[in-house]
């Protein structure tokens, strides 16, 4: 394994090809076998009941922060309400969550995950996200700004360049060509 540790900055090409050579690396970690029982545990029940990928953010998002209305779980994916609430009830018919009347509020519901499924849920969610929770613990405030920014960036431009290519008419990547999400 080469030293990927310098110092970055140089030269826009040289952090390329570090961010490319670390990509790799974090890709192999995601597949790796940290949790790769559970990835495969939780996908296969996901396409036994007929749902994709698209479905595991609301999951995830539900193990990390525990029982949400449909509006808070739309605002932590990044989707209007409508979408949400239509991924909650493909995943209320399929079991994977129960939606209940707010007690204080009786107009909204809550979400939350249905317990034959909690426990390969909260276990994958576990595996993705420790690695990145020991990240943000290992920088210091400033640090965790700048790194954040850096995957917004990156993800914005990517959605950019997605947009342009799907109006020119080249392929575009669909939900199945992606690597499974660490979080919602």
């Amino acid at each position: 394994m080469s030293d990927d540790s310098g110092a970055y900055g140089g030269s826009i090409d040289a952090d390329l090809d570090a961010i490319v050579q670390l990509m790799g690396r974090m890709m192999r970690g995601i597949k790796g076998s940290g949790g790769h029982h559970e990835t495969h545990e939780l996908f296969r029940h996901v396409q036994a009941a007929g749902l994709g990928r698209r479905h595991l953010p609301a999951l995830v998002s539900l193990a990390q922060h525990g029982p949400s209305p449909v509006g808070v779980l739309a605002e932590r994916m990044a989707l209007n309400p409508a979408t949400a609430s239509q991924l909650v009830g493909e995943l209320q018919r399929a079991g994977f969550v129960e939606r209940r009347p707010d007690e204080r509020d009786r107009r909204r519901m809550i979400v939350s995950l249905d317990e034959t499924h909690r426990t390969v849920i909260e276990r994958f969610t576990r595996r993705r996200l420790d690695p990145l929770r020991l990240t943000l613990e290992a920088l210091t405030p400033q640090e965790r700004a700048h790194f954040i920014l850096g995957w917004r960036t990156l993800v914005e431009n990517m959605e950019r360049s997605a947009a342009r290519e799907g109006a020119t008419g080249d392929a575009v990547a669909t939900e199945d060509d992606a690597p499974p999400p660490c979080g919602g």
